[in-house]
């Protein structure tokens, strides 16, 4: 565990995820659904397939979101695409059921982070980290948009 941490720290690559998931070995909860669990997986990689990452590798024709608001990426999506105003809503009272202010008191990447990371530390307890990642796969799901 001792090398493959080290290893990890001084990779150059897959950085995006290092950012998220610091520390070696740390449990990832997936979801049981086949098709939420490719999506949440690709955006624990940041590589998706929303226009921002397939406009980064020539597959998509702008990087912009269909509610033309922003780039469409897994924050955008999260946070703000008013395609989805209804499931973001309920993503994020989820999780101030949980921790009050979380969402509103952060950065857009640790709001990010939170919602889809692993917890690396012990701010986030496992039970609450089950319903947050529960909470997530259910908007994956509402929004029938794969990743």
């Amino acid at each position: 565990m001792k090398s493959w941490q080290r290893k990890w720290n001084e990779e150059s690559k897959g950085r995006y995820t290092y950012e998220l998931i610091p520390v070696v070995g740390t449990k990832v909860l997936w979801p049981r659904t086949r098709d939420i669990g490719i999506s949440y997986g690709r955006m624990l990689l940041h590589d998706t397939m929303l226009n921002d990452d397939s406009y980064r590798t020539g597959t998509a024709e702008t990087p912009v979101c269909d509610c033309g608001q922003d780039n469409e990426t897994v924050s955008h999506l999260l946070l703000h695409c008013s395609r989805y105003i209804d499931a973001i809503q309920c993503l994020h009272d989820t999780i101030d059921d949980i921790y009050p202010s979380t969402i509103s008191a952060h950065t857009v990447f640790d709001k990010v982070n939170f919602i889809i990371a692993p917890p690396c530390d012990n701010n986030v307890k496992k039970k609450d980290n089950i319903f947050v990642k529960e909470a997530l796969f259910q908007f994956i799901n509402s929004i029938d948009r794969r990743f």
